[in-house]
């Protein structure tokens, strides 16, 4: 980001924080002690400087780190902490040329920096840095630097910081001989190691619940939620990451309440760095407000998801239309549509999408399924062409999502055996696809936008395979835990068979997530009755 005076967030008027804001941040409140050689002034700001760190709020951890180095000029682990702020884990940021600049202030060769720390363990955490920002490829420099962690935690067992470190490491890496969940067993595993000695860590804290974001696991990651709930903090990925566990449990209005409140200190913090609209990023914005907004319609508050709307694209327009803000924008208009089956704003979506020039994959599956729902066909024409396009990306799902619009289509045009077929198609391919990016499975907004389990099932009930359907929403149940369209078509599917019991059990579930449900809401009275 860039630091200039130019326009903040209107938003920024409404919010009232805490005034313990930059307090709550600090080391002593997350009870962290990582011992160095420092001097008593240079160690505070390394320790408040690796705090931040691990609440992923780099810009601040950055100027704690110069301050170190300020302090004491020669204090190693000040260069080592400035370094490894390039190296941002979880959001796959890696900045080798700064990270090696920022070393080379403290010695111009590995070598003569390597005896600038004054003890044998300092010596190591700087040789695990050196390798992370060394010669050969990234992925390489990550294996080997998380290699040098796991030595340098079995070296020195009783610091908590290795272990720590260690834990993150594994993020992105899979040492050999292991699968990617033993090793994301092994991450969690020493995130736990961590909080055993130090249950208000922020990194271990957060590491865990990373580590079990997926719905076998994240059951797990209720000690974590736990230990955040005890932290007095503002720190807005703090607030923020308990909502992967949120949404993995169908925790609907936790998640939109946890996400307004990260996105209103992210926003303070913003305005307080003097940052505008136009310098945001997704983690900053647009995760906190999507995270929110899913949380909002699935618990049926549509009045408070109509507000976000409109701030986010008011937001978009006077940042000048920053693609930082389009992908948010999208995605919030898209889910309000597939989420309350309101198939015919199609044309308004579609609109929407030329207004702003938007392609996102997502918006333009939910104008490809409304189309068709509401008996527009040159409109979802339009959806798969564009679809299309995104097909050669499976970050963005395209081709998944141009199945879905197409096996759509194939069956209000009474093509329904290759229809079905398509769908099943659509089912497996996203399958495979999450075995190939367990990313795909975290607790987030659902990917691709319109689960292609619960499609499918939709278009089953539609044909009177009722028996199909509710296997089909069943098994997306196991997915995504408590999402009220599955519900709902549960609940359909067993009305169809005569299954009043197990209907009835649906609906009620139904009415549990919608305790807060709008009256306007367009599904609410079908569950009512």
């Amino acid at each position: 980001m860039k630091r200039n005076n130019r326009v903040l967030l209107a938003l920024l008027v409404l919010m009232v924080l805490p005034a313990s804001h930059a307090r709550a941040q600090t080391a002593a409140n997350w009870g962290m002690t990582f011992p160095t050689s420092g001097s008593a002034v240079a160690q505070q700001h390394f320790l408040e400087g690796v705090t931040l760190m691990h609440l992923h709020m780099f810009e601040d951890a950055e100027e704690h780190f110069v301050a170190a180095q300020e302090a004491q000029p020669d204090f190693a682990m000040a260069y080592w902490g400035e370094a490894l702020n390039q190296h941002r884990t979880i959001w796959n940021i890696h900045n080798r040329d700064a990270a090696r600049e920022i070393l080379q202030r403290l010695a111009a060769t590995a070598a003569e920096r390597a005896r600038k720390a004054p003890t044998a363990r300092e010596q190591a955490y700087l040789g695990a840095v050196e390798i992370l920002f060394g010669d050969g490829t990234q992925r390489e420099r990550e294996a080997a630097y998380s290699e040098a962690m796991r030595r340098l935690s079995e070296t020195y067992p009783e610091d908590a910081e290795a272990l720590a470190w260690y834990a993150l490491s594994l993020m992105r890496v899979t040492p050999s001989g292991r699968t990617r969940e033993q090793t994301r067993s092994l991450m969690a595993s020493l995130s736990l190691e961590v909080l055993a000695r130090n249950p208000r860590h922020p990194g271990a804290n957060r590491y865990l619940i990373q580590s079990t974001d997926d719905p076998e696991n994240t059951d797990l990651g209720v000690i974590a939620v736990n230990n955040l709930a005890g932290v007095d903090t503002d720190a807005a990925e703090a607030l923020h990451i308990p909502s992967h566990y949120y949404i993995q449990h169908g925790m609907w209005e936790e998640t939109a309440e946890a996400n307004i409140r990260a996105f209103r200190s992210s926003m303070k913090w913003v305005a307080e760095h003097e940052w505008g609209l136009e310098d945001l990023n997704s983690h900053n914005y647009g995760h906190l407000v999507q995270f929110a907004n899913y949380g909002y319609l699935q618990s049926g508050q549509l009045g408070a998801a109509s507000a976000l709307r409109e701030q986010v694209e008011a937001d978009f327009i006077a940042s000048g239309k920053a693609s930082a803000i389009a992908g948010p924008l999208a995605d919030l208009h898209a889910r309000r549509v597939v989420d309350l089956e309101l198939w015919t704003e199609a044309v308004n979506l579609a609109d929407l999408a030329d207004r702003h020039e938007l392609r996102e994959t997502g918006l333009w599956l939910a104008i490809g399924v409304a189309a068709v729902r509401s008996g527009n066909l040159e409109l979802a024409k339009k959806s798969l062409s564009v679809l299309g396009d995104a097909a050669d990306r499976p970050v963005s799902q395209g081709a998944i999502a141009a199945l879905e619009v197409e096996g759509l289509m194939l069956f209000a045009e009474g093509q329904t055996r290759h229809a079905l077929e398509l769908l099943e198609q659509a089912v497996e391919t996203n399958r495979l696809l999450d075995i190939q990016n367990p990313v795909n499975r975290i607790g987030s907004p659902t990917r691709p936008l319109k689960p292609t389990r619960e499609l499918y099932g939709e278009v089953l009930l539609a044909h009177g395979q009722a028996a199909q359907a509710l296997e089909q929403f069943e098994l997306g149940l196991t997915m995504l835990r408590g999402r009220t369209n599955l519900l709902l078509g549960a609940a359909r599917a067993a009305t169809a068979l005569g299954r009043t019991a197990l209907a009835a059990d649906y609906y009620d579930k139904l009415q549990d997530s919608w305790t807060k449900a709008d009256a306007d809401h367009p599904l609410v009275q079908e569950a009512r009755k």
